[in-house]
């Protein structure tokens, strides 16, 4: 006879691809599911479980009203209550009901939580009020998340002073970046004309391989944190001394970089023009 379980879930059509965090978990009850990812939408956090059954089964999808509903538990003992579901397609209406977990049939669903203020502060995944094997229980739930930074733009104040009275242009980037939060990393510029960096022999504006370089260290208050206008200055006497004469078209590489130089994320590029007279 084959093993009933219960699983109590609601059905969505909703589908939201993996952000690929990293997921480990201290004790899991049901060996042949597994979370395989945690991460946020705008409105939702969810939970992706991986299936793979050893054995013939059937599960039952019941709605989150119904009888020791899903809920997610934070380090804190807060609790975020299940709102949908997609990938369960049991017999019932809109996927409600039974279905067959045959052998090493390999499956997934994503379950959409009330959000928490941070994925990372997830601690276990569980049914109320239900224990034993036949729970599909998860404690001691450890997620890293995906750093993931957003470009939004780059714009260019041309002709203008630094403080230090230095000619040349103010460069603007806005962006936004994910769970690095008290981790510090730089905001880097370098100047491109066609597929080359531009160099320079200024030791104050050059990196190891010589570049032109703008860099600007940087560290996230906040889970996400919003960078409306970050700026660095460009002095034209850089320019004039590497470019030949007449109209360059240039691009400025703009890129994250972690401490140690590994790159963190690209973020894009801004074209401009600069003529030598």
């Amino acid at each position: 006879m084959r093993k009933v379980f219960f699983i109590i879930l609601l059905f969505s059509i909703q589908l939201i691809n993996s952000q690929g965090n990293t997921v480990t978990v201290g004790n899991a009850i049901s060996n042949y599911i597994k979370i395989v990812d945690v991460y946020d939408t705008s409105s939702s956090s969810v939970v992706k479980l991986e299936f793979n059954p050893t054995e013939g089964l059937n599960g039952t999808l019941h709605s989150p009203t119904g009888e020791s509903p899903y809920v997610v538990t934070d380090k804190k003992g807060n609790r975020y209550a299940l709102k949908s579901q997609s990938g369960w397609l049991g017999s019932g209406t809109n996927g409600f009901g039974s279905r067959d977990l045959k052998i090493n049939e390999k499956f997934t669903i994503s379950l959409f939580f009330n959000k928490l203020k941070s994925i990372t502060d997830i601690y276990s995944l569980t049914e109320v009020d239900c224990e034993g094997d036949r729970c599909w229980n998860f404690y001691d739930i450890k997620v890293t998340a995906k750093t993931e930074a957003i470009f939004d733009k780059t714009w260019i104040d041309y002709d203008v002073n630094d403080t230090d009275g230095s000619f040349g242009i103010k460069i603007h980037t806005k962006f936004s970046i994910y769970y690095m939060k008290d981790s510090p990393f730089y905001l880097s510029l370098r100047i491109m004309k066609g597929s080359d960096f531009v160099k320079t022999a200024n030791v104050d504006f050059n990196n190891t391989s010589g570049q032109i370089e703008l860099k600007k260290h940087l560290t996230p208050g906040y889970v996400k944190t919003l960078y409306k206008d970050e700026t660095l200055f460009l002095p034209y006497r850089l320019l004039r001394e590497e470019l030949s004469e007449g109209v360059n078209n240039l691009k400025i590489d703009v890129d994250l970089f972690n401490l140690d130089g590994t790159l963190l994320e690209h973020l894009g590029f801004k074209e401009f023009t600069y003529t030598k007279r």
